[in-house]
């Protein structure tokens, strides 16, 4: 059997919660045996919408990460388990059988990214299955499913569709990738620092739209870029944490605009202050 992989891209997420709502549809009353006993009314996120603040007050945005199990390759819950009640599909998908569980709990507190949940009543541990009862009639998950905004992909890792998200766009990477977990679901754009200000033209006081801005990272020599919107606005996005960066602003008619920044923490550079030339 092909492995699969879940695909989530956090900047087509818009927060709407459908994938949450969609997941308790499918699970809350209902069991799917041998993967899992039926999800509790209240208390469990098997998909759970985690939202992180990010930039600084004036210029403050909102990332949403719609998450789940990791089904990690090397995943510590399998580990700690003495009743090897959580096992590995060979598509990949890590379930835990509800009959060997003994609801010791050491599964939850092993768990780096915190998606196993102790359902009380029944005294086992849950989580996301990757909907496996689905995944074997040839269907998708129901967060992927429902999603309109295809923020979340699954598939063969070989397939057309897989192949063609992992090559557009930002690379592909693993969630808190220092667990060493080696998990199966994977991710563009998680959030990381932000550098943000506005360009505003010394003389007139206006701000400046389609001003280059652009970062050079001085430890690697990576380099991301924008333009200022309408407003003289510029985001600079996905800076990783405590580097040090140049910062270069510049537009055809204006003295350039370079100063060195760490990004210790999201920065809002207030304004930025062009001088004409000509």
């Amino acid at each position: 059997m092909s492995m699969t992989s879940f695909i989530v891209d956090v900047e087509k997420c818009s927060g709407c919660g459908l994938c949450v709502v969609a997941c308790k549809d499918e699970h809350v009353g209902s069991a799917y045996e041998p993967w899992t006993k039926p999800q509790p009314a209240t208390g469990h996120f098997w998909m759970n919408l985690r939202s992180y603040e990010t930039g600084k007050i004036p210029k403050v945005s909102v990332s949403h990460m719609p998450t789940m199990c990791q089904h990690c390759a090397n995943a510590p819950c399998m580990k700690v388990c003495a009743e090897n009640a959580i096992n590995r599909r060979d598509d990949g998908l890590v379930w835990i059988d509800q009959d060997l569980c003994t609801g010791s709990g050491l599964c939850q507190e092993a768990c780096p990214y915190d998606v196993i949940y102790m359902n009380a009543e029944i005294g086992v541990a849950q989580k996301c299955t990757g909907c496996a009862h689905r995944v074997d009639e040839g269907l998708l998950p129901r967060c992927v499913g429902i999603c309109p905004h295809g923020a979340i992909l699954f598939g063969d890792e070989t397939g057309d569709v897989m192949i063609a998200a992992a090559a557009n766009g930002d690379p592909l990477e693993v969630y808190h990738s220092e667990f060493n977990a080696d998990p199966r679901v994977l991710w563009k754009g998680l959030p990381r620092r932000i550098v943000s200000g506005t360009v505003i033209d010394r003389d007139t006081n206006d701000v400046i739209q389609d001003v280059d801005v652009a970062v050079r990272d001085l430890f690697y020599d990576q380099v991301v870029s924008t333009v200022t919107d309408a407003f003289g606005d510029f985001w600079l996005r996905h800076l990783e944490s405590d580097r040090k960066y140049q910062l270069t602003v510049k537009k055809v008619g204006y003295g350039e605009q370079v100063r060195v920044l760490s990004t210790d923490s999201d920065r809002d550079l207030g304004e930025v202050v062009l001088v004409r030339t000509d």
